[in-house]
This record gives C-alpha cells, structure tokens and sequence, in this order.
C-alpha cells in the first residue's frame, strides 16, 4: 500500500506543475507584452516546470544564435556564429534534441556551452529545438536539474512539449509582426495616395479655373484683338499644363510597373530642342520671356521620341514659368546642346531664383517641390524616370543667374 506521505508529496508536486502549466499560459497570452518580455517571463516558468536551475532561449537570424532571455540575465545578447560547434548549433542545424546526465562523458564533451563551465552544478544538460512549420528557428536550454543528479526521458518529453508552445508564440509574434508592418506600409501607402489626389485635384482645380475664366471673358466678344490673342494663349498654357500633369501621372505608373512601352529611333537632340521651344513660343511670349539656342555640337542618339520631348518639355515650361519677370526672374532662358564622349547633353539655363541648396537631389523626388505654387511635386521626379529609362540622366545645378537643368542621353554607338 502506498506510503500516504509520497502520496501527498506527489499530489504537491502535480499541483505545483499545474500552478507552473497555467502561468506559461498566461504568459504565452499576455498579447499586449512585447516578444522579449514574454520570452523572459518565459524562461522563469520553464524553468520551474522543467526543475531546472538555469534557463535560457536562442533565436537564429542573420546566421548566429542569439540568447534573447535567460534566467541569467548576464548571457541575454550573447551571440554564438551557426557555423561554430557547439550544442545549441548542432541541435539548430539537426533539429533533434539532446539530453545529457553529463556532458563531460558524451560526445559533446568538446563542445562549448554558454558562459563558464565551472557555473554549472552538474553535467546534466538538455537543448531542444524550437521549430516552425518544421524548420529551427531557435533552441530551448536547460541546465541543473534542481534536487537531481541528473535529467530523465520523462523531463525530456516535458521539455519538448514546453518548446513546441514557445516555437509557436514566436512564430505567431513574427507573424503578427510582419502584419503589423504590412498594415503599416498599406496605411503609409493610402496616406499617400490620398495626399497625391488631394495635390493633383487642387493643381488641377487653379488651371480649370483660369481656362473657365478665359472661355466666360471671350465668350462675351468684347476683348480688343491683342487682348483676345493673349487670353487665347493663357487659355492653351493652362490645357497644356494639365496634359502635362495628368500625362506624367499615368506614364509614371507604368514606368514603375515596368509597362512603359518604348519606340527608340534616330534623334537630332538639337532639332528636337529647337521644335519642342517653337511649340512653346507662345507661353513664352505670355509669360515675356526671350528664348534662345546654341548648339554646340550636332549629336545623334536613338531614343523614343514622345519621351525625350516630353522631357525637354516639363524642363523647359519649368524654366519660362521661373525665368517670367512677374516671378521675379530676368526674362531669358537658353538651351545649349553639345556632347561629350558618351552623352549628348543638353543644358537648360533659366534666369530664375535658382533652386534652394537644401533641396540638393532631393529635388528630383515624388512630390518634391523647387518654389512656387501649384505643382504637384512630380514633373521633375517624371523627368528623372524618363531619362533612366532611356539609359540617361537628369542633373541641376544652380549658376549665378539662376539654375541649370542637363539632361545626359547616350550617343548612338559612341563617339
């Protein structure tokens, strides 16, 4: 007949695992704690239930094992290389778990173990592997067992029991992570998208409100001819600026999914200069700024067409807008053309402001804005992506009499 004293002890004894089973449980749902709290409340409870005196937990990531909790709060952060023997990398790397009555008569005999050796009471030593979808990501350690010589198969049941549940807190805890960040990155990306429509209706809204005007004032036929001229003009820069605006928004997401088609064909880039500031002459005669040519050199690229004019077009209204009189510019702009062994290159020099130094290449970022009101922040950033699409580059530079914008496109065949 059993002694009624073991019965009590035994009775204790389940009483107190089932006291330690419920406080890993608890643990294990303490959502609003963050991943290491956990793991460090983690290791007291498991320790206790395991009767061990020392606990400690590692992770692997970027190729080490890390201790992220331990009951010696003096190994947390401590490091171990995968490639480095030893009996947390080996269980890591083979996925099974080892139980040691003594370390020192086993074949891990030459391995190194956390901390000094001379800390450990005994030899006695078990390392499991925490798994995910059966891949290790970590290993569980303890060491000691408390009122023992030694671990058993019994312990080494519990302990692996004990490890699947922290392998599964740990997976859900990066899971929800990656959510998290997901969800943040949606929320940053809608902020953006919202802000972008706010910008595009706004700068939409001020040339639609021109044009509106400019139609109601000829519409009443009582405008002197000169006068009928310059509205028509206004009237044509504010449709071309929202061609522009809504033209550069579209191609921009397909240049950033990869489905912008090209037509590449021969170019005189001083040609194309020449017609691109002809079909602006009257939004530089509106806004009173003189434009001139100089080419230096006749180059020849193979580039598509629409694109590099549109370039050409975006840099050039940019400067005539900053180079007007009324905005505080000197009324002049002029177009160099020339090359060099690689590129032909074109310099656009206004006579403006100049672009603030703050801005640096910033100023080629989505929504990045050089001065002045009613742009959306993407012209320069459209221009920027144009360019390396056609193999090319975009540069400014800010001189003595106002910036200069050059636009690199490579040569055909080289020089």
């Amino acid at each position: 007949m059993p002694d009624s004293s073991d019965a009590t002890a035994h009775a204790r004894e389940d009483g107190k695992k089932l006291r330690s089973l419920l406080e890993l449980t608890r643990v294990l749902a303490q959502a609003e704690l963050d991943l290491d709290t956990r793991l460090q409340e983690l290791v007291k409870v498991l320790a206790r239930l395991a009767k061990a005196e020392k606990c400690s937990l590692m992770l692997a990531e970027g190729g080490r094992l890390e201790v992220r909790a331990a009951t010696n709060r003096g190994l947390v952060g401590l490091q171990t290389p995968t490639e480095q023997l030893a009996v947390s990398t080996e269980v890591l790397r083979s996925g099974k778990a080892v139980c040691l009555a003594n370390i020192a008569e086993s074949p891990f005999a030459a391995l190194g173990r956390h901390g000094d050796a001379s800390s450990y009471r005994t030899g006695s030593f078990m390392c499991l592997p925490l798994k995910d979808d059966g891949v290790s990501i970590g290993v569980l350690n303890l060491s000691d067992k408390r009122g023992q010589p030694h671990f058993d198969d019994d312990d080494l049941f519990l302990a692996q029991a004990m490890a699947d549940q922290v392998a599964v807190l740990i997976s859900f805890s990066a899971m929800h992570q990656r959510l998290d960040q997901a969800y943040q990155d949606l929320r940053r990306s809608q902020r953006a998208k919202e802000e972008l429509m706010n910008m595009l209706f706004h700068d939409m809204k001020a040339p639609l409100t021109a044009l509106k005007e400019v139609l109601r004032l000829l519409a009443a036929d009582k405008l002197a001819p000169q006068e009928r001229g310059r509205y028509l003009a206004l009237a044509g820069l504010d449709t071309e600026q929202l061609w522009r605006r809504v033209s550069n928004l579209l191609d921009l997401g397909r240049m950033e999914d990869g489905q912008m088609p090209l037509r590449p064909v021969p170019l005189r880039p001083a040609q194309l200069a020449a017609e691109v500031m002809d079909a602006l002459s009257s939004v530089a005669g509106f806004y009173g700024v003189s434009a001139r040519l100089l080419a230096q050199a006749d180059p020849e690229i193979v580039a598509d067409e629409d694109l590099t004019e549109r370039i050409l077009q975006n840099i050039l209204v940019n400067a005539l807008k900053f180079s007007a009189p009324e905005n505080g510019g000197g009324g002049q702009i002029e177009v160099r053309v020339d090359a060099d062994e690689r590129f032909a290159l074109i310099e656009v020099r206004d006579s403006g402001p100049g672009v603030d130094p703050a801005l640096g290449r910033d100023i080629f970022q989505r929504y990045a804005h050089g001065g002045g009101a009613g742009s959306s922040g993407l012209g320069l950033y459209f221009c920027r992506r144009a360019a390396w699409l056609l193999g090319g580059e975009i540069a400014l530079r800010n001189t003595p009499g106002g910036a200069c914008f050059v636009i690199s496109l490579p040569l055909e065949g080289g020089r």
